[in-house]
């Protein structure tokens, strides 16, 4: 049982212990520890070039740290097999290329991800698992996209289809890496509105993942966010815990190495730099 944000967790979905990294002599990420509860909404925020897409590497099982140790559904890695720990995660990166076979429909997308293949040319998807992607992509707002092809959808509802891809397994934990990346302001919303619905339908039923987003946006935060990890630019963390303590200018500032003001509505955050700021900037 651990202690966190002053209540006990029995049973942490992602437990991080003095996780270090390197890449030769560069050391990417140090001491870096933090706790994700089950069903948890929390963040990895820091600027470009901080770890984060390193560090969700490491708790995805794919990058393994010189230091420290990482602690899935209380099986610690290195312990056990891998493989079957990577089942139960989820993952979207709204940056990665994705070579899906060209004739795939949307539908045929979400059903590759129960075989976590980029084509089904080489397997026989059952009719149940046909019927599950329609489902998904039916709560993920594409239920009339279900037979266009892939390639033919907008970025932002190729994004919603490699969300319901990421949920066909009913994964525990949800990673998502910069989840609006290249995206205008109506389709982020859109995704970040489909993530705040979805959680909280799948929170009522008690079947909620815990849900990790990567970003150095504030903005892609969800209301819903209880827990937060600031990176520095150095890899440490520069501050953890709820976000009304970690969102504040003077640890932005300090994360950014620029003055930051932050704002908050309606449980959004939001931050900008003054324009008296600028010139340090160039």
């Amino acid at each position: 049982m651990l202690e966190r944000f002053g209540r006990m967790i029995d049973s942490p979905t992602l437990l991080l212990q003095g996780v270090c990294f390197r890449r030769g002599e560069r050391r990417i990420l140090s001491d870096i520890s933090w706790t994700v509860a089950p069903g948890e909404v929390a963040a990895i925020l820091g600027a470009n070039g901080c770890g984060k897409s390193t560090l969700l590497r490491i708790i995805s099982g794919y990058l393994w740290p010189q230091q420290g140790s990482v602690t899935f559904l209380g099986q610690r890695f290195g312990e056990v097999a891998l493989a079957p720990l990577r089942a139960r995660v989820g993952i979207v990166e709204a940056t990665t290329v994705y070579p899906f076979d060209e004739t795939m429909t949307a539908r045929d997308v979400v059903v590759s991800g129960y075989y976590s293949s980029l084509t089904l040319g080489y397997v026989r998807p059952r009719a149940e698992q046909f019927r599950h992607a329609e489902q998904l992509l039916d709560q993920v707002g594409l239920g009339t996209h279900v037979g266009q092809g892939y390639f033919t959808l907008s970025t932002g509802e190729r994004l919603r289809t490699l969300l319901a891809r990421a949920l066909v397994r009913k994964p525990e934990l949800l990673l998502l890496d910069e989840p609006t990346a290249g995206l205008d302001l109506p389709a982020r919303e859109a995704i970040l509105a489909t993530l705040s619905r979805l959680h909280r339908e799948s929170d009522k039923a008690g079947q909620a993942p815990a849900m990790v987003t990567i970003t150095h946006h504030l903005e892609e935060l969800l209301p819903q966010t209880s827990n937060v990890l600031l990176l520095s630019r150095a890899g440490t963390a520069l501050a953890t815990g709820r976000p009304e303590e970690v969102l504040t200018d003077a640890h932005l500032t300090a994360a950014y190495g620029v003055k930051i003001h932050v704002g908050r509505q309606n449980g959004r955050y939001h931050a900008h730099v003054d324009p008296l700021a600028w010139e340090g900037l160039l």
